[in-house]
């Protein structure tokens, strides 16, 4: 009887692992979130906006805060959805061979685009961001042309409110960040600040971390 159960075990284990495994896509990980990251939407919600764009609908659905948000674009590995008239939020998976990172980059229009960047493991357990994404800083932006001798701590000093955006190209797997102090300045400050700033610094995707792509 031993051997019989034996037998019959491996040949189920012979079965499931013959099982083609289907990879998780975004839509996926965009309907399992908990609510943590999607405050606004609720499952259902997410669902119904699934539904209406797989069906070639992109339908404005009713959010937790009397607004509205819509799915702007869906790929296997990419999703943006406008959460809200001055928010969305952008979902893209980095896998390797070992793993899957889901980065979230959830952006504020106002007073000026501001981005936060999150990185999660598949069970939308947040992890170590810094360590997958480092957000530049306002000093990286800034370059002092030889034999100036205006110092770039004193040129940083000018940002209060230090506001980056993020803009992530799906297709080729790279995020360019972009300053956008000039929302939070005076005029007087910002043209002060602008001769020596930087446009956009690029980050690109190795394996499952982005590197600033250096000059």
């Amino acid at each position: 009887m031993k051997n019989v159960k034996f037998a019959i075990t491996v040949l189920l284990l012979a079965v499931t692992s013959a099982l083609p495994v289907t990879a998780r896509t975004v839509r996926d990980f965009f309907a399992a979130e908990d609510g943590g990251i999607f405050v606004s939407l609720p499952h259902d919600t997410r669902l119904d906006m699934l539904d209406y764009y797989e069906a070639g609908r992109k339908m404005p659905m009713g959010n937790n805060f009397g607004g509205t948000a819509v799915i702007d674009t869906m790929a296997a590995d990419y999703l943006r959805v406008r959460t809200s008239a001055s928010s969305r939020v952008e979902i893209l998976l980095a896998a390797s061979k070992r793993d899957t990172v889901i980065y979230t980059v959830t952006t504020y229009m106002l007073p000026a685009a501001d981005s936060h960047v999150a990185a999660y493991n598949e069970n939308w357990e947040e992890l170590n961001t810094p360590k997958y994404f480092k957000m530049p800083r306002i000093q990286d932006y800034i370059t002092i042309p030889k034999g100036d001798k205006t110092r770039r701590d004193d040129v940083a000093a000018l940002v209060k409110i230090p506001t980056f955006e993020c803009r992530i190209d799906p297709a080729g797997k790279s995020v360019a960040v972009f300053p956008t102090v000039k929302g939070t300045m005076t005029v007087e400050d910002y043209n002060k600040l602008k001769p020596y700033l930087a446009t956009y610094i690029n980050y690109e995707l190795k394996n499952t971390k982005f590197k600033k792509v250096k000059k």
